[in-house]
C-alpha cells in the first residue's frame, strides 16, 4: 500500500505526438487534474499492474459483459471456480510481485486487483493494536459476483496467509473480518 509520506520526484522529458498530447490534455481537463498528474497516474498504473498483466495471459472485458457471463453460471460451479482461482492465482502473483506470501503482501495484492482490475472498491480497517482487520469490497455486479469474491478471498487468504476470514456477503458487498495474534 502506498506510503503516506511524499515521495521524491524526478523530472523526465520525452516526446509524444500532437494527437496523443491532445488526448491527454482533453482527459486531464475532463478529470479536472493537471497533465502531469494524469501522466503520473498512467505511469503508476503501469508500474503497479500493467507491466505484470502483460506477462500473464490477461484479458480486459467490459464489466457489463463480464457480469452477464457470470449471471448464467450456476452457483456451485461458480463457487468451485472461485476456490480454484483463489488457491492458485493470488499465490502466483504474490511470489512474482513481492517474492513472498504473507498478510502484508496479500493485502497489497488485494488492493491492486480491486483498484486496477475492477473487482470492486476496496477498503480495509485495522484496529490500533493491528489485531482486528475488516476488509470491505463494494461492487455493482450483483449477488453472484459477491459469492465469487467470498470464495476467492477466503481461499486466497487461506493459501497465502494461513488465515480463514469470517465473510459476510450481500448483493453488492463482501465483508471479511479476522483477528491475528
Amino acid at each position: 500500500m502506498p506510503s503516506s509520506a511524499k515521495k521524491k520526484t524526478l523530472i523526465r522529458s520525452f516526446r509524444i505526438t500532437k494527437d496523443l498530447d491532445d488526448i491527454l490534455q482533453k482527459d486531464a481537463k475532463a478529470k479536472r487534474i493537471g497533465i502531469n498528474s494524469l501522466i503520473g497516474t498512467i505511469l503508476t498504473k503501469y508500474a503497479e499492474m500493467d507491466r505484470y498483466n502483460e506477462r500473464y495471459d490477461t484479458i480486459t472485458l467490459k464489466q457489463e459483459s463480464f457480469s452477464s457471463i457470470i449471471q448464467v453460471i450456476e452457483d456451485d460451479p461458480l463457487g468451485q471456480v472461485a476456490k480454484e482461482i483463489g488457491s492458485l492465482i493470488p499465490k502466483q502473483f504474490l511470489l512474482f510481485w513481492f517474492k513472498k506470501t504473507d498478510l502484508e503482501t496479500y493485502l497489497r495484492y488485494l488492493s491492486l486487483v480491486c483498484k486496477y482490475n475492477g473487482f470492486g472498491e476496496y477498503e480495509i480497517d485495522i484496529d490500533e493494536a493491528r489485531a482486528n482487520y475488516t476488509i470491505t469490497i463494494i461492487h455493482n455486479m450483483g449477488q453472484k459476483w459477491s459469492n465469487f469474491l467470498k470464495n476467492w478471498l477466503e481461499q486466497g487468504m487461506k493459501i497465502t496467509t494461513g488465515i480463514m476470514p469470517k465473510t459476510d456477503i450481500i448483493k453488492n458487498t463482501v465483508v471479511a473480518s479476522f483477528h491475528i495474534t
